[in-house]
């Protein structure tokens, strides 16, 4: 008896159907090929859109600080250019003499360095020889404090020493 097996037309039929899974698996992995390069190709695309949006602010804020340059460099120019004028200047050297007249009179020497909200200094009198340092948060505190300094006669406004 004849196996099924050594039988020519089942040797046949287990041949076609060997070549058709052969030619299944390379359209199956052709496809998967296809689409893995697709995926690939799809995530470049991705990447480039991102890469774009990118460049797109990245342009647009150089463009921004660009202007912002060209701003500043006119107001450089237009700062170096500016000048005091003569009556200005008078006004300044006579505000400079003021303030040293009023220096010497009170006796008033304030600390510029300090801050904004604390007023600091010293009071100097030659006549009591005093220096009197001060810092105060009240403006108040520092006319006490002048009141302290006063160098001038007590009572009699036109006492002459002699």
């Amino acid at each position: 008896m004849v196996k099924i097996e050594e039988e020519e037309w089942y040797l046949s039929i287990c041949q076609q159907l060997n070549d058709f899974c052969k030619k299944v698996e390379e359209k199956v992995d052709e496809n998967q090929q296809k689409l893995m390069a697709r995926e690939e190709r799809n995530e470049r695309k991705a990447k480039i859109m991102q890469e774009r949006k990118l460049n797109a602010e990245l342009t647009e804020q150089c463009a921004r600080l660009s202007h912002r340059t060209d701003e500043l460099a006119r107001a450089c120019t237009k700062f170096s250019k500016l000048s005091i004028t003569d009556n200005d200047q008078l006004r300044l050297d006579n505000l400079k003499e003021g303030l040293e007249v009023s220096k010497e009179l009170t006796g008033i020497r304030f600390d510029y360095s300090a801050p904004q909200n604390v007023i600091k200094g010293y009071i100097k009198s030659e006549y009591r020889k005093l220096l009197l340092p001060f810092e105060v948060d009240n403006p108040e505190a520092l006319w006490s404090a002048l009141r302290t300094g006063d160098c001038g006669p007590r009572g009699k406004e036109n006492y002459n020493p002699n």
